[in-house]
Formats: C-alpha cells, structure tokens, sequence
C-alpha cells in the first residue's frame, strides 16, 4: 500500500512539475504573433489599389505586415489579403480604427471584411 501512495504521489508531483515548466517556457496567446487572412469585395479592383496602397502608413504602424494581396479568380473585385500581426489585439485595434474604415470607403469597398485570425500550431 505504501508503495502505490508513493507511486501515485511521485506522478501526480512530475505531472505538476512537467507542466509547470512547460508553461514558464510559453508565451500567453495574447502575445504570439498571429497570421490574417481579410477578403472583402471592392467596387473595382485598380481603384481600390490606389487607396489599398496609399493607406500603408496605416498598416505599417499597426504592425500589419502583408505577404500578398489577391483577386478571387471567378471575380477579380473579391480581394484578400494575407499578412501577419504582432499579436490578435493589434488585430482588433487596427480592424477598429476609424481611419480604416474611411481609407475603405474611400477605396471602393462595398462589403464587410471576413476576417481570419489564425495562430500557429506546433506539431
């Protein structure tokens, strides 16, 4: 009987040990940076461009850094774009930001952006 309180007293303490140190080597979600997937459609592909690409001071300083920008293939004025953040928050701050939403009016966007917020996932 000793022995198996011995037993299941010494797992439960590597358990406890195991976990907390894998925690202290881990970064809290709200800190990992996050990739984003944004698909919205635009009156008119070339014209919304010229607004796309006058806004990147915006992005930059939001921390929005773009990997490529894309046109469905059926219909050329449904446009994603596919980026990382430093971390979901900035997501939500720059997604909330007045002055994006005048840049896309002013741009030709004449749908609501689907927004995916996406994190990495180890093996």
């Amino acid at each position: 009987m000793n022995r198996y309180l011995f037993f299941v007293v010494g797992m439960a303490l590597c358990l406890s040990i195991g976990t907390s140190a894998q925690g202290a080597t881990k970064k809290p979600a709200h800190h990992e940076k996050v990739a984003v997937i944004i698909t919205h459609e635009v009156k008119e592909y070339s014209a919304w461009r010229k607004g796309y690409d006058a806004d990147e001071p915006n992005r930059k300083q939001a921390g929005f850094k773009v990997s490529g920008v894309y046109a469905d293939v059926s219909n050329p004025n449904m446009v994603t774009i596919i980026g990382e953040f430093p971390n979901a928050a900035a997501v939500d701050a720059f997604m909330a930001n007045p002055k994006l939403k005048e840049a896309m009016d002013k741009a030709g966007v004449v749908s609501k952006p689907d927004v995916k917020v996406l994190t990495a996932k180890q093996k």
